[in-house]
């Protein structure tokens, strides 16, 4: 991964990225040099008016793409990140995917174990990766159950920076 960047930080950023693109089901892997995510969202389709007089519901479309976040991707979307941060010692909100994957980041790194890829599908997180012995596993998580993680996390870093 990056020198000098934590999975914390690097995941935090993509994730504020994917809620501006309103993503529901992404695929992150590592590859070449840059985190590479297929991603997918669902979109509402614009109701006609001849649609809403005859009272048909709203259709939906799906689209997939694709986005690369190299390090200079990743610099400028920090820089952003931080002027948009309002209050620094408000709580953050964990149901917001940018803090999830955060709080991942942080599982990761205090386990001492490498990324290979992160997948979310139907709020299930499938979290592949290296551990120490230089094993593959997968892990499936629900989006709720790193809240506890992320409760101890969040109030260890709120002491550090009262002391």
């Amino acid at each position: 991964m990056f020198e000098g960047w934590s999975y914390s930080q690097v995941l935090r950023i993509i994730g504020q990225s994917l809620e501006e693109r309103d993503v529901q089901d992404f695929w992150l892997v590592w590859q070449e040099g840059e985190f590479v995510l297929h991603c997918k969202r669902v979109a509402r389709l614009q109701q006609r008016w001849l649609d809403k007089l005859r009272g048909q519901k709203v259709g939906r479309t799906e689209r997939s793409f694709e986005l690369h976040y190299p390090l200079k991707s990743l610099v400028w979307l920090q820089i952003r990140g931080e002027t948009m941060r309002r209050n620094p010692n408000q709580i953050p909100d964990y149901f917001r995917l940018s803090q999830t994957l955060r709080t991942v980041g942080c599982y990761l790194e205090n386990r001492s174990m490498a990324i290979v890829s992160l997948r979310r599908g139907g709020g299930i997180l499938y979290l592949e990766f290296m551990d120490r012995s230089g094993k593959t596993r997968i892990e499936e998580h629900t989006m709720g159950s790193f809240e506890h993680y992320f409760l101890r996390t969040y109030l260890r870093q709120r002491k550090e920076r009262q002391a």
